[in-house]
């Protein structure tokens, strides 16, 4: 299912940052912007994802994200 191997892949990516001493958050917020979230929505569009998975997916990356902010404070 690909909403299991998208939120799998994003484990591992937000993973691999919670392990980087120095985190740059604005380029994350920009990768996420420009790259994964464009993806999510192009499978969304093509029906491969429902729209309740997507704003799974979202709201994951989003609860990731505070949570490296938080980290880095």
């Amino acid at each position: 299912m690909i909403k299991d191997e998208i939120l799998s892949a994003l484990r591992r990516f937000f993973d691999e940052l919670m392990e980087q001493e120095d985190i740059d958050v604005k380029r994350i917020e920009w990768e996420l912007d420009n790259i994964i979230y464009p993806h999510i929505g192009a499978y969304i569009t093509s029906g491969e994802l429902t729209k309740e998975e997507g704003r799974e997916i979202f709201e994951f990356c989003e609860r990731k994200l505070k949570e490296l902010k938080k980290r880095i404070k």
